[in-house]
């Protein structure tokens, strides 16, 4: 299989790779845009159905449990299966979700409704992650996967956008903001109605020749001579597909609990700040309702500032050191927020330069390296399930953190929030900087990082 991997590891990058890219990444917009537009609906919410603290964490949860199921289920068939075979019911699933959402009559219909949706969301992690990898060539993968997790950022700073003209419709503009939601659905749909399956996925199940004929798609003028004497030299007997189990066996937990500790961590802090801004601005001093979705308007541009830096920074720095210098600096903003407003509440520009500071450098670190990390440390016959099960993980601490934020908050108070969560961005940075050593993907061949004996293979990468 050498020369194949080879040979797409090193194309040029075409315009076949750019459509898979965003094709791909479109999934990842649907995400940040509906669990992004939540934040605006609970500002109408709230006071319509008198929503209490466990009703409100319940509702902003139930798309993120919903996503930790679908994580599991999409990884796992997407391994056994083939990526393409999720790649539309995935988004069919959110696009009925949307349009119902809309249509919801009380509290419990909706956490119903979006945790369905969040099934949809949690199976496009691993299918959409796994294809843009096993896709782009060595060395432009990383800013590839960066680039098009800036999708999720643009999704949520859509969503703020529609929320912010919607909010002026009345109080039931939240249905056509959960409606909203299946318009982008609809061109995800389209732009996905034929893409091909990828090759590493077809040599992983030894169908050598389907994975040349979508080699061909994509390098026409690939040497046909030298690849079919590749094939004819590597015909090898199908190996079974490895167990959901292979991830805990000993040789591969170092890299499970990576993939694992600081996207829990990262999620903890992230969708908590994320979903509930507009109303932890509000305790801050930030009353308007037009000025807080401003303030999430701008928190989202900064945060697509901190991901495009990754993406032009990747290729030389790796992945590894991002997240550190993340982790490290979410811990000095979130902690300095924190320590102020025990004693006093925090001047606007304080604020200011704490949770734009927080947010750029958080998502040129962990907040987007913990995505792609899951599919560059894995062989192809457990990158889905890797990272689906870190998708799962990842929503289960999300969806914690978002159900008992509001009850937290009303119990400590902002600074001790604050502090909470630059503790569990200590851990991350404590954890990557341990189970991280020696495991930089950097511009190396999947097939080169993922080892079949992963602890014989630690070696610095170039």
């Amino acid at each position: 299989m050498q020369l194949i991997h080879t040979h797409f590891d090193n194309l040029k990058i075409n315009s076949q790779h750019r459509r898979i890219v965003i094709a791909a990444g479109l999934g990842i917009f649907l995400d940040g845009y509906d669990l992004s537009i939540i934040a605006v609906a609970l500002l109408l919410l709230k006071p319509q159905w008198h929503l209490g603290a466990v009703q409100t964490g319940l509702l902003g949860a139930a798309t993120l449990a919903g996503a930790a199921l679908g994580g599991l289920i999409g990884g796992r068939i997407a391994d056994r299966y083939g990526r393409k075979i999720l790649y539309l019911i995935d988004v069919a699933t959110f696009f009925i979700a949307a349009i119902l959402s809309g249509f919801a009559w009380d509290v419990s219909s909706l956490i119903i409704l979006r945790f369905i949706l969040g099934i949809g969301v949690g199976m496009d992690y691993p299918l959409s992650s796994s294809y843009i990898a096993e896709f782009m060539p060595k060395m432009q993968r990383g800013s590839g996967l960066s680039w098009a997790f800036t999708l999720w950022m643009i999704g949520a700073a859509v969503s703020a956008v529609i929320g912010l003209l919607l909010l002026q419709t009345g109080p039931e503009a939240w249905r056509w903001m959960f409606i909203s939601g299946a318009l982008p659905a609809l061109a995800v749909l389209w732009l996905r109605r034929n893409l091909p399956e990828t090759p590493r996925w077809y040599m992983a199940h030894n169908r050598p020749q389907d994975a040349l004929r979508v080699l061909r798609q994509i390098s026409p003028e690939a040497d046909s001579q030298a690849l079919h004497a590749a094939i004819a030299a590597q015909k090898q007997d199908e190996q079974p597909i490895r167990a959901w189990a292979t991830l805990f066996q000993p040789a591969w937990m170092r890299r499970t609990l990576l993939i694992l500790i600081p996207w829990m961590m990262m999620d903890i802090s992230g969708y908590g700040l994320i979903i509930y801004l507009p109303t932890l601005l509000g305790s801050f001093g930030v009353h308007s309702h037009t000025a807080a979705l401003l303030w999430n308007v701008i928190f989202d541009l900064v945060a697509l500032g901190g991901i495009a830096l990754l993406a032009l920074t990747t290729r030389k720095i790796g992945r590894l050191l991002p997240q550190n210098i993340g982790f490290a600096l979410d811990v000095l903003f979130l902690g300095t927020l924190g320590l102020v407003a025990l004693v006093a509440q925090p001047p606007l520009w304080l604020l200011a330069i704490t949770l734009f500071g927080y947010t750029f450098f958080n998502n040129f670190g962990p907040g987007s390296t913990t995505w792609f990390l899951p599919v560059e440390l894995f062989p192809t016959d457990l990158r889905a399930s890797a990272h689906g099960l870190a998708t799962a993980c990842s929503r289960v601490a999300a969806a914690t953190s978002v159900f008992l934020l509001p009850s937290v908050h009303a119990a400590v108070g902002d600074g001790w929030l604050m502090l909470i969560l630059a503790f569990t961005a200590l851990i991350g940075l404590i954890v990557t900087m341990i189970l991280g050593r020696n495991l930089e993907p950097g511009n190396r061949s999947l097939e080169e990082i993922s080892e079949t004996d992963p602890e014989a293979a630690l070696q610095p990468a170039a």
